[in-house]
Formats: structure tokens, C-alpha cells, sequence
């Protein structure tokens, strides 16, 4: 976590001063902030020191199938089971503390930013655990599940095959029923996170697959648990079930994490255990997509924020040029590339889109942990929401978290394509963000042909209400300082429904095609609105903030009066990174609306 101070300080606002977390989820600060402190602790100690060298050594895979990890790998996770992060969520009769998610995101994001590849082995067990937790029987998640929350095996998911790729109806896994539960499995699944490694003595695979006689599609799947190893009769792992690690696929990025070809029965001794009921598969493995989908979201999110603290850092240090404030007069004195506009562009640019990604994932964890504690048609509506947000979550956080990094690289010029910069590797980590978990284009379907039409608008015509009722309620308030903004917002508000109902439209009229093409754009529009709105309430909050602490109004004296005083430029750098978003980022809307709403089809008539 580059800067980890300023990153700290903006996830405590984010919690406590915008979200007020502490109200919501019955934990007080004192309690949270424990918890904030030892995650900084751990990334710092045992994260982020073997970043670099997980990305340069990787993961190699040995003759008998076996993995080894990074260097520093088997430590970390070592020190991540004894401190029990991995129990975080789950519930305390299966040995987890049954902690708020959005707790839980503050401390992901820690942990992304320091090594996003660490987090991949970590960050599936959990969601692996969880959906054991609340599907699988009683007797699997005493068998399984524990040992997945306490961090002492590894938990896969796996759904692709090299012939099927995203689309997972195609599968050819098949499961041969044995007696109960027990089934034998047979097949290839590719693109598997961490499939095996040394750092666990098993590995529990969560595996989609046929039974014999079922239909095709996805609805005629269901789902096991295959582990590596089977329990002999004292309960150990130690029988081998026929699994397989056929390879790992060389990455452009995340290279501590191993990605694997996984082949189960090849020898016709692989077992598995049905979760749920026979063709249930695609819907439970959903309780494991949909988390993942958030985390992946995360990913891009906090690989920006860590970039923007490296790009910051490096522009206050880095002397070139002299201020162009002086014109074409020629001068001696140099000055730090922090003083030059698009410098300033770049980083406020990263800034804005990190914060704005931070609130919108806090946000949709905290709706989360609503949702489990709400009962009937509250929770009904809660659920709606937070499934609405989560494509935007994975597809705008991943996009935009990339984006970020790419640019937090140009502000290091031709040092930022150099790896001792380390910012190099923030952009390759990140770019499989936009891949996995769904390709950012099936994220974009989903929002508009699932979230958006099944309740014929509905979540998002209450969101856009929500919105709009936001921005004209505080007109004014703030002594007026962001009615500018605000005014952008409610029109941006206006244009997002428009889009939303020419989409809408098509859809109706069964031109599914049109709607396709505008679906990608149409996640941005939506992307964008949320994100200004959110970084817009943050300023708010900060205004109330700065009018307590007696700053003056004008923008350029707030800068003077702040001074050396983090405290006040925090806050006084939460407006200007609003009025940013509003002015510069938003305006994108316009020609993305433009884009879902033309009636151009030349990438479905190109002969391409």
C-alpha cells in the first residue's frame, strides 16, 4: 500500500465520517480501527516486502504436478492463518468472528495494494468458505468448510474448460453417481487460481460438472466438492483423489499467484460431493461469482490507490523543467514535476477515480451487511440493490482501477516502464482485473439485460430518484461552493435515464444486438453517475468539516490557510477531488450516451 498514511486516512473517512459504518454494523471505531492497525501492520511486515519478488520468480510447477510458490509466500500465509484474517466473515459456529463485509473490504484493499497476488489464494478460500456456509450440509461444512476459515487448506473454483470458456453451459465434466453424495468426477477445467501449491496441505475444489443423464446447458449442472486429497478413516487428508495439476499458464501479471489446468479422474479415481441438490450448480456456484466479482473489482480499485501514492511521491521528488507559469522566458530554476499541469491533471485524475471506486466497493459491502440483517421487503429491496451494483463494482472498478495505473505510470515518464519503479507491474497486475470473473462485456449483459430489465428498471429508476434527490436537496447548501457540480450531476442524472430508456426500448422491441452494442458504454454512464455522487457526498461531509474548523470559502485562500496541516488539506482536497470528478471525469457520459444511443451497427456489418 504506496502512502499507506493518505490511503489509511481516506478508508477511516470513507468508514466513519461518510459511510458511518460504526452506526450500521454495531462495531465502534475503537474496534475497528484495532482491526485497521493490525491489517497495516500485517501488509507492511509480510505483504508488501515480497511483492516485487513474487512478481519476479513466480510459481514453478515440478514433474509430479506439485507447485512450489513465490519466496515469502508460505510465511505470510502462515502469519494471515495465525492471525485469523481468513475467519473474518464466517459464522462463529464454524470458527469464524462473523465481522461485517465492509470491514472486511477495508482490509482486502490493504491487502490487494500490497500484493495482489497473495490475495488470490486468500480471497477465493473465503469465498469458497462462504458459500459452504450457507449451502453445502451440515456434515460438509464441519468437514470442509473449517478448514477453509481457518486458513488450513485452499479453496478453488472451478468452472471453465479450455472449450467452453465464458460460456460454462458447455461444460463436459461429468459426475457418475457412486452411492449418496459421492460421485465420481471426470474432466478438465483450465484458468484455475491457485488449483495446488505448497503452502496447504489440501486443496478443495469447488467443481461444476454433469451427471450422467442431465441436460446440457447450464441449467443441467451441479457442483462438488473435490478435494486433492481424501479423508482417511482418523479424518486426515491423506488419500489421493486423482487430482491433477496438468500446468500453469506463464501471466502477463499477478505472478505469485499460480493458475492452473486442473484434470480430475484421469486414473478413474476421483471423487466428489454434491452440494445441494442434482442441476443446483450454477446457482450456488453463484454465491462464490458474485463475491469474487466484488473482490475483483477491488483489485483495480486498490492497485490504483497504491499507484497513485507511488505517482504522488514521485512527483513531489522528481525535479524537470521549470514552472510553464513563466511562459516561453527561459529560466535556471527547476522545479518538482508536481508543479506542472498535467502532472497535476494525471494525479488528481487517479486520485478522483481510486476514491471514487474505494466509496463505491465500501458502499456495496456495507449494503451487503444491511441486506443480511434486514427481514421481508426491506431486504427484498436491499438485495436488488446490491445485485445491481455488483457488475458495476467488478466492471467499473477493474476498467477504471487500470486505467488509473496506466496513468499514475506516465507520471514517471520513461522511468515508469522500468521495473525498479515498481509501478510497472501495478498496470500488468491490474489488467486481468478486467478479464477474470467474467470479461467486463458479460458484467455489462449482465447489468442491462438481467438488473435493469428483469425489474423493468425499477433499482435503477430508484437509484437515478436517489441521486437526483441528493443533488437538489443540497443546492445551495455549502454557501453554493458546489452548485455547479451539483447542476452537472442532476443533468448527468437526466442523461443516464435517457440512455436507459432508448436501451430499454430495444430490449422491448427484441432488438437484442443494438442493445448489446450500447451495454458496455451504458455500464460507464452508470459507473460514472455513482462515483460522482459519492464523491460528491464525501465533499459535503467535508464542507461540514471545513466550516467547523473555520476555513475560509475561496479555494486558492484554503490552500494557504491549510498549510502544513494534514488535517485541513485532507479535508479541503476531498472538495477539490469532487469538483474534479464532476468537471473532468463526468463529461465522458456524454459521448458514452451517444455511443448507446446511435443507431450505427458498422461493427456488425464490418466484415471483419
Amino acid at each position: 500500500m504506496a502512502d499507506s498514511p493518505l490511503q489509511m486516512r481516506d478508508i477511516r473517512f470513507a468508514l466513519y465520517e461518510h459511510l458511518q459504518a460504526p452506526e450500521h454494523t454495531g462495531l465502534d471505531e475503537d474496534t475497528i480501527d484495532q482491526f485497521l492497525d493490525a491489517g497495516h501492520t500485517f501488509v507492511s511486515e509480510f505483504l508488501a516486502p515480497i511483492n516485487a519478488k513474487g512478481d519476479e520468480v513466480g510459481c514453478t510447477r515440478h514433474e509430479d504436478g506439485s507447485v512450489t510458490t513465490a519466496p515469502g509466500y508460505q510465511r505470510a500465509l502462515d502469519q494471515w492463518r495465525e492471525d485469523g484474517w481468513g475467519s473474518m466473515p464466517h459464522p462463529e459456529e464454524l470458527g469464524g468472528q462473523e465481522l461485517p463485509l465492509v470491514l472486511v473490504s477495508a482490509i482486502d484493499e490493504m491487502v490487494i495494494g500490497s500484493c495482489c497476488a497473495f490475495h488470490n489464494y486468500t480471497g477465493l478460500t473465503r469465498a469458497c468458505a462462504n458459500m459452504l456456509s450457507r449451502r453445502a450440509s451440515d456434515e460438509q461444512k464441519q468437514t470442509w468448510a473449517t478448514k477453509l476459515i481457518s486458513a488450513e487448506w485452499q479453496g478453488t473454483m472451478c468452472l471453465t474448460e479450455a472449450g467452453a470458456g465464458s460460456d460454462v453451459g458447455a461444460s463436459i465434466t461429468k459426475a457418475i453417481p457412486i452411492e449418496g453424495e459421492r460421485y465420481k468426477i471426470q474432466g478438465e477445467k483450465v484458468f484455475i487460481t491457485s488449483g495446488d501449491h505448497d503452502m496447504v496441505d489440501n486443496v478443495v475444489h469447488i467443481v461444476l460438472a454433469r451427471i450422467e443423464g442431465d441436460p446440457e446447458g447450464v441449467k443441467g449442472l451441479s457442483i462438488f466438492i473435490v478435494p486433492k486429497k481424501r479423508l482417511d478413516e482418523n479424518g486426515e487428508a491423506t488419500i489421493d483423489n486423482d487430482v491433477f495439476c496438468a500446468g500453469i499458464e506463464e501471466k502477463m501479471g499477478i505472478h505469485g499467484s499460480v493458475t492452473t489446468t486442473m484434470k480430475y479422474g484421469e486414473n478413474g479415481g476421483c471423487e466428489g460431493y454434491l452440494i445441494g441438490n442434482p442441476r443446483d450448480g450454477i446457482k450456488i456456484m453463484f454465491d462464490i461469482m458474485n463475491e469474487e466479482r466484488i473482490v475483483v473489482g477491488q483489485q483495480g480499485q486498490a492497485l490504483a490507490a497504491t499507484a497513485y501514492g507511488m505517482a504522488l511521491k514521485y512527483a513531489k521528488e522528481r525535479i524537470q523543467g521549470s514552472s510553464i507559469a513563466k511562459g516561453k522566458s527561459i529560466t535556471t530554476d527547476k522545479v518538482a514535476i508536481i508543479e506542472h499541469p498535467d502532472v497535476r491533471r494525471m494525479l488528481l485524475t487517479v486520485k478522483a477515480q481510486s476514491e471514487a471506486c474505494r466509496a463505491l466497493l465500501l458502499k456495496t459491502s456495507l449494503l451487503l451487511d444491511q441486506e443480511g440483517a434486514a427481514e421481508g421487503e426491506e431486504r427484498k429491496r436491499l438485495s436488488a440493490l446490491a445485485g445491481f451494483m455488483t457488475p458495476i463494482c467488478k466492471a467499473y472498478g477493474s476498467e477504471v482501477g487500470f486505467q488509473a495505473c496506466s496513468t499514475a505510470m506516465q507520471v514517471f515518464g520513461g522511468y515508469g516502464y522500468c521495473k525498479e519503479y515498481g509501478v510497472e507491474q501495478l498496470v500488468r497486475d491490474a489488467r486481468i482485473a478486467c478479464v477474470y470473473e467474467g470479461t467486463n462485456g458479460i458484467q455489462a449483459i449482465d447489468l442491462l439485460f438481467r438488473k435493469v430489465a428483469r425489474d423493468q428498471g425499477a433499482t435503477l429508476t430508484a437509484v437515478l430518484e436517489q441521486i437526483g434527490g441528493f443533488a437538489a436537496k443540497h443546492t445551495g447548501q455549502a454557501d453554493g461552493r458546489l452548485d455547479g457540480e451539483l447542476k452537472l450531476l442532476g443533468e448527468h442524472v437526466a442523461l443516464t435515464g435517457k440512455v436507459a430508456k432508448v436501451l430499454g426500448g430495444r430490449l422491448a422491441e427484441q432488438d437484442l444486438t443494438g442493445a448489446a452494442l450500447g451495454a458496455t458504454p451504458f455500464l460507464t454512464v452508470v459507473g460514472n453517475v455513482v462515483g460522482a455522487h459519492l464523491l460528491l457526498e464525501q465533499a459535503f461531509v467535508a464542507e461540514a468539516k471545513l466550516a467547523e474548523l473555520g476555513a475560509p470559502g475561496d479555494a486558492a485562500e484554503r490552500q494557504t490557510w491549510a498549510g502544513e496541516d494534514e488535517e485541513k488539506a485532507f479535508y479541503v482536497n476531498k472538495v477539490e477531488t469532487a469538483k474534479f470528478f464532476a468537471n473532468q471525469l463526468l463529461p465522458e457520459n456524454h459521448w458514452r450516451a451517444a455511443q448507446c444511443m446511435s443507431a450505427d451497427r458498422s461493427a456488425m456489418t464490418a466484415a471483419l
